[in-house]
């Protein structure tokens, strides 16, 4: 119960965040907003300020931000469907932009407290296969199939490329210098969790002020931007199977996994959730804010307006389309607990 009282104050955190980005810049645009809602379904509680109601409904899975004219055709001079084009973009912008915001500062928080990796050993997982192999804490990975580590996280980039082309019985060559400053070298076949290869080690942490932990809030953003668009390419490819998707009832189960490594890691989880959010909706795929920027984009350079009528039809099969693919993956979520 702990664990889903947990997600569904960061699902509701972070549609809130990307609702108030609407919010904020339609405001700043002159847009009529009727409607700012935390939450969705029965309302709770509401106040009306001047021409915007607030409230607060019951249900805590999401938020609206009602913009006068974006769904229903409006006479009104300041409804978002007579607002100039640029508006509209940079409206329907701030939602992603305002996710991918909170990510640079959770991140930001959580390295300042727990440090950044370095391409030392700090641990081992469960089974892990580099443990197995005799690598010890402390060691330094310093190449694995003779490309240089730099950074922790070139180990997976080096791993994914490998077995995106090789057998996943396939071992790879993993060096280290131990403690000593002597060099090793292993044959280590790692194992796969939703087809990402893994050798079970996670990395020692070095300590970071506060300057740096913003470079690094920064930095680890871009990384998981990078790394969603990666995957995304996997999935359009057939390199990745959609079977390794998790949907919500996936990201409750990965919640109560990472409440269990402390407070730090639901963050880290919560900034990772953020950046999904943000480039998802970023795809333009209809009843996504992608769909919404394409239209404004072409209308700003062509000058001529999308059908209203043909964009309200396709958005309505997207939405139902994108439902149809949670619900899905939800089930597939259900069968995966048992």
């Amino acid at each position: 119960m702990g664990t889903f009282i947990i997600a569904m104050i960061m699902f509701l955190a972070l549609v809130t965040i990307h609702e108030f980005g609407h919010f904020i810049v339609a405001k700043l645009s002159g847009i009529k907003v009727n409607e700012f809602a935390v939450g969705m379904g029965p309302e709770i509680f509401s106040k009306q300020n001047g021409e915007t109601k607030y409230s607060l409904r019951l249900l805590p899975i999401g938020g609206y931000c009602a913009m006068e004219g974006e769904d229903e055709s409006s006479s009104d001079p300041r409804s978002y469907d007579n607002a100039p084009a640029f508006k509209r973009f940079l409206t329907i912008l701030a939602g992603p932009v305002m996710n991918l915001l909170l990510a640079v500062i959770v991140f930001t928080i959580v390295a300042f407290n727990t440090g950044t990796s370095t391409t030392f050993v700090g641990g081992f997982s469960e089974n892990s296969p580099a443990k197995k192999a005799g690598i010890s804490i402390d060691d330094q990975i310093v190449a694995i199939n003779n490309q240089n580590i730099d950074e922790f996280t070139d180990i997976s980039k080096i791993l994914a490329d490998y077995y995106s082309k090789n057998a996943k019985n396939s071992p790879v060559e993993v060096v280290t210098k131990t403690t000593e400053g002597s060099e090793k070298t292993y044959n280590i076949t790692p194992t796969f969790e939703n087809d990402i290869p893994l050798l079970g080690i996670s990395s020692k942490m070095r300590n970071v002020n506060f300057i740096e932990a913003i470079g690094l809030g920064f930095k680890e953003t871009g990384r998981n931007v990078k790394m969603i668009f990666n995957i995304l390419g996997m999935l359009i490819t057939g390199k990745l199977s959609f079977g390794a998707l998790s949907g919500p009832v996936g990201v409750v189960k990965e919640i109560g996994n990472q409440a269990r490594n402390g407070a730090m890691s639901v963050l880290y989880f919560l900034s990772y959730i953020s950046v999904n959010l943000a480039v998802f909706n970023l795809i333009p795929f209809p009843a996504l804010d992608g769909s919404k920027l394409v239209t404004n984009l072409y209308e700003m350079i062509t000058k001529k307006r999308v059908n209203k009528k043909i964009e309200e039809r396709v958005t309505i099969v997207g939405f139902i389309i994108l439902i149809s693919l949670i619900l899905i993956i939800s089930i597939k979520d259900i069968f995966t607990l048992f």
